[in-house]
């Protein structure tokens, strides 16, 4: 009997009308026998223009909760268009202030968020492992830094390579390469933007967390999430390759 023909992977990028940078984390290893899944765990910028259809798309992928990282002066001048949804739970969880930042910086700022924010890193593990928690999307403002060590962790935590978090991390600078009035944008994201966002940057961010804190499991076992908890949030975020 014929093989059947391998089924096609969904879109990583999607590209919603009222984003840049909205993209799946499906679909890498997580150790030799499983792979993220698809469709549970989003990551994005911004999502205080989003327009009705874009929101329906996401509910009709069955996102139960919206996570996010900005600052409370971002919140009120940008609010969430899910901020008051009766559809989804909408959870704000400040990272660190968005401050501009030069690129020799970036790493010292992720470190930062690592060494300041356990605790608020380990309520967003929680929320995500909470009845309804997932499918899930984490966004900050552009979707990179603040997004960027949370998603790491959560990935590392559930046995994704550094290499292949970094590569994931770097991909917002191709997301806004692109023009994105035609997306109905009109804030910094409108338009092509240069994003610095090196894989090297997010290696030696990892490289920190390993030597220093004891790995993304170790880290979280300092605010409370036990051995348990980790397997639990790898049970739900990745199945058996199949």
């Amino acid at each position: 009997m014929d093989n059947p023909a391998p089924t096609e992977e969904p879109d990583r990028h999607l590209r919603l009308a009222g984003t840049r940078n909205l993209r799946d984390v499906g679909g890498y290893r997580a150790g030799p026998d499983r792979v993220t899944r698809w469709r549970t765990l989003l990551r994005t910028d911004a999502l205080d223009r989003l327009p009705k259809t874009s929101q329906s798309r996401l509910l009709a992928m069955g996102i139960g909760q919206v996570i996010d990282l900005r600052w409370p002066s971002e919140l009120a001048e940008r609010p969430s268009v899910f901020a008051s949804s009766a559809a989804v739970r909408y959870l704000t969880v400040p990272l660190l202030d968005n401050p501009p930042a030069p690129p020799e910086g970036l790493i010292r700022i992720y470190r930062r968020a690592l060494d300041e924010r356990g605790p608020e890193l380990a309520s967003i593990v929680r929320a995500l492992l909470a009845p309804g928690g997932l499918p899930a999307i984490i966004g900050c403002a552009g979707g990179i830094d603040r997004t960027g060590v949370t998603i790491a962790l959560i990935l590392t935590a559930v046995g994704v390579s550094a290499e292949v978090v970094a590569a994931d991390y770097s991909m917002s600078s191709a997301c806004f390469v692109t023009d994105g009035r035609d997306g109905g944008l009109d804030d910094w994201r409108a338009g092509s933007v240069a994003v610095d966002c090196r894989p090297e940057y997010m290696i030696e961010t990892l490289r920190y967390l390993e030597t220093n804190l004891g790995g993304a499991a170790g880290m979280l076992a300092l605010h409370g999430i036990g051995p348990g908890e980790i397997d639990e949030l790898r049970e739900r975020l990745t199945e058996p390759v199949g």
